[in-house]
């Protein structure tokens, strides 16, 4: 015995599909998959014309925060950045949306104050958006 069981089609009735289907129809799922996965990530990462990277942040008083960023987008575009202030719950206790004119140079340095309504302890570049 080979420790294979194999069942008796007269009860069971025939497989629908032999083991060479079966392991071509997973193969080919597999592909599609991958490329499915493959597919989305290409979207994602050249879907965005506009990046923005967040530099750091400095306490300036209880209730302002100065927030350094860059925005990486094509020469002549313009962007809204929207940027918020986080207490020590990461609860926002800041926001502020700044619109970038159409810039020369693809990557650029910008600064901001956002007044708070408490102390905040972080900052963060939720994102920006074309002009």
């Amino acid at each position: 015995m080979n420790g294979t069981v194999q069942r008796p089609a007269d009860r069971y009735g025939a497989p629908l599909l032999s083991k060479r289907a079966a392991r071509v129809l997973v193969a080919l799922a597999a592909i599609a998959l991958l490329a499915v996965v493959a597919l989305v990530g290409y979207w994602t990462t050249t879907s965005s014309p506009i990046r923005s990277q967040m530099v750091g942040y400095d306490h300036l008083a209880d209730d302002v925060i100065a927030v350094d960023y860059t925005v990486t987008m094509d020469p002549g575009t313009g962007a809204t950045c929207r940027i918020q202030a986080m207490n020590e719950g990461r609860a926002q206790v800041g926001f502020v949306e700044t619109t970038i004119p159409p810039q020369t140079d693809r990557r650029t340095a910008h600064h901001v104050e956002i007044s708070t309504q408490g102390e905040a302890v972080s900052a963060e570049v939720l994102g920006c958006d074309p002009t």
